[in-house]
């Protein structure tokens, strides 16, 4: 008798915090044929803030294309550091305050790899 895969259960692999990481993030996925799926996404449009507070924008993969993808992220340059920001955008910012809004969230992105991974922990 053959099995049929599970099509609708899908793994976390990755979070991100910035819509740059994750455009790079989906291309990547993209490009090896890995389909994606982003949990949270319109939070993060609608108020950057939240996306910190909701723990960033889940990337979840098929569990079939789990390995392959987990390996496509293994395989990425570590990101060491976020460039500072230019001390002259203080008055921004300040304003930025003023009127409630926040500024955008600088986290580097959060791979599920190795053996967290494979226990099912994050």
């Amino acid at each position: 008798m053959m099995v049929e895969p599970d099509l609708d259960r899908f793994e976390t692999v990755a979070w991100v915090y910035s819509p740059s990481d994750l455009a790079l993030l989906e291309s990547k996925f993209i490009q090896a044929d890995i389909m994606v799926q982003r949990a949270s996404v319109w939070h993060a449009a609608i108020d950057p803030g939240l996306t910190t507070a909701l723990g960033g924008i889940e990337l979840r993969v098929r569990a079939e294309d789990a390995a392959a993808a987990r390996t496509l992220l293994a395989e990425l340059e570590p990101i060491p550091f976020r460039v500072p920001f230019f001390p002259g955008l203080l008055p921004v910012f300040l304003v930025m305050a003023f009127f409630g809004v926040g500024s955008p969230p600088r986290q580097i992105p959060a791979f599920a790899l190795g053996e967290s991974a494979a226990r099912g922990e994050a």
